[in-house]
């Protein structure tokens, strides 16, 4: 009788069990992301070569891969390529080409079918190694020691000289932030005037290896140091530029390093040797997440919240996705040569080598 009554008491705890357990447990799946293949083009192939878009609405995005550079449209059509020799610069209003120690480089803007048949918009009136950002046009002379903003005529706007090496740099439309070898960032107006020197410290030796101006220019970010390393970030406060977060890093990083705001300022990433670091400039939270191999690019999916990250080891490129703060939501990795990665209108675009491919992002 006893063993009858204790099956039926096992039997009874076993099915509350299993009720409490499915109210519990149970719950909607999690959204899982989807990349869908759209296009894939190759960059050498002629017989794509076909100028803009006819409709005259597809937006021109720039790419450099190896030693070829251009315009590609959203659509899946080459609309510029050109072959460069030594070293070639490019965003999406500027792009040149040019040999070591260039002097009067020319530069050119909205894409033609025949380059040759195209007028320079400008000459960059100076030596040394050009770089476009947007529409901002900078001038590094030979040696590293300094910088220079030119007009959109190719002309000096201004220049700065500094006793020892440009490390790293960073331009916004608030200005252009520049880490130097002594352990300084200099922070200069879009006229050129010095706005903010910052000499963050705390390191056996001083040097700037990262370094970040926000669109607003209301926030610097910058990793300095070797051996006792550290992340730094900096935000205007009644007119005033207070340290408002900092961390030591683990290791050390002896080349230059990727830091990165997102468009609406929430968020500062940064390179360190065990990944990426990410800070919410709000709460001044942090995080820092285990991806493999050298920082090379942040994107972002403005309006899904999310970020892509490019990265390097050797020959293998890995590109990771974070939602939100920190939250590793895929990655996929592939062998090149050469890669790079843009987001726009929530497409991503992945060059490799001679290929770049279209992939939409969906939540499955």
């Amino acid at each position: 009788m006893k063993i009858k009554e204790n099956i039926r008491l096992f039997a009874v705890i076993g099915c509350v069990f299993i009720l409490i357990y499915t109210l519990i447990a149970v719950h909607p799946l999690g959204r899982e992301l989807q990349l869908t293949p759209v296009w894939s083009i190759s960059v050498t192939d002629r017989n794509i070569h076909t100028g803009t878009d006819s409709s005259g609405q597809d937006t021109l995005l720039p790419f450099e891969l190896g030693q070829n550079m251009g315009y590609f449209t959203t659509n899946g059509k080459i609309a510029l390529l050109e072959t460069f020799p030594f070293k070639a610069t490019i965003s999406g209003t500027y792009r040149a080409s040019f040999g070591q120690d260039a002097s009067s480089i020319p530069f050119y803007t909205s894409p033609a079918v025949d380059p040759a048949q195209e007028n320079p918009a400008g000459t960059i009136d100076g030596t040394g190694f050009p770089f476009f950002q947007d529409d901002r046009i900078y001038l590094f002379p030979p040696g590293g020691y300094g910088l220079a903003q030119c007009n959109t005529d190719g002309s000096i706007k201004w220049q700065f000289d500094y006793y020892v090496p440009l490390i790293c740099f960073s331009s916004s439309p608030a200005g252009t932030a520049a880490g130097f070898a002594d352990g300084s960032v200099i922070v200069f107006s879009p006229e050129g005037s010095v706005t903010q020197t910052f000499v963050p410290g705390g390191s056996e030796y001083s040097i700037i290896l990262g370094t970040a101006l926000s669109d607003s220019g209301t926030q610097l970010a910058c990793v300095s140091g070797i051996n006792d390393q550290r992340f730094v970030l900096t935000q205007e406060k009644n007119g005033l530029n207070k340290v408002v977060f900092h961390t030591y890093l683990d290791n050390n990083l002896r080349e230059p390093t990727l830091v990165h705001f997102s468009a609406d300022e929430q968020y500062v990433f940064y390179g360190f040797s065990g990944g990426l670091g990410m800070v919410d400039c709000s709460s001044l939270q942090h995080k820092q997440l285990p991806v493999t191999g050298r920082i090379l690019a942040v994107e972002e999916y403005a309006d899904k919240n999310i970020f892509c990250t490019l990265t390097k080891s050797e020959d293998t490129y890995s590109v990771y996705f974070i939602e939100g703060f920190g939250n590793m939501i895929g990655s996929f990795s592939f062998e090149a040569d050469n890669a790079f990665i843009t987001v726009h209108d929530n497409a991503l675009y992945v060059g490799k080598n001679n290929t770049i491919s279209r992939m939409d992002i969906n939540w499955k």
